[in-house]
């Protein structure tokens, strides 16, 4: 029985140890905003953002005041040299754009329609090109390193 209980202990130590050495994410690629592996100094969670971007004025981005609220639709993030990195999904209040062809630049904070016959080179959010600015298609933005 005191044999038993010396490898119940010996195992529990063993199995301990490999789990605190076994990194806690995947090693998948991972897309969606705020993933893991944002370079660093970059805010990977909206909570911890120091920036924004409403979406009725793309083109500016803001710092955010912690003790008012940000009523319309808005993506947390970081501005880097490499443009805006969004940390989360898109916040707020507001209209989605049902079909979402044009889409918002965020390494530039320009807007694009999809019959310009471009296509985005960094990280995005899909949409539709409105006359108060941009409405962004879903929750989501497309976020490319």
């Amino acid at each position: 029985m005191f044999a038993m209980k010396k490898l119940t202990i010996a195992l529990s130590l063993l199995l301990t140890a490999a789990c605190a050495t076994m990194p806690m994410h995947s090693s998948t690629k991972d897309t969606s905003a705020g993933a893991s592996s944002a370079p660093a100094g970059v805010a990977t969670k909206s909570t911890d953002a120091g920036n924004y971007i409403l979406f009725s004025d793309p083109k500016a981005v803001r710092a955010i005041d912690w003790s008012s609220s940000i009523y319309g639709l808005n993506i947390k993030g970081t501005m880097t040299n490499k443009g805006f990195y969004p940390a989360g999904k898109i916040e707020g209040h507001g209209s989605f754009c049902a079909d979402g062809k044009d889409w918002l630049s965020l390494s530039d904070l320009s807007v694009h329609k999809a019959s310009d016959g471009k296509t985005p080179t960094g990280s995005y959010v899909l949409g539709c090109v409105v006359a108060t600015g941009f409405q962004p298609a879903s929750r989501d933005a497309v976020v490319v390193q």
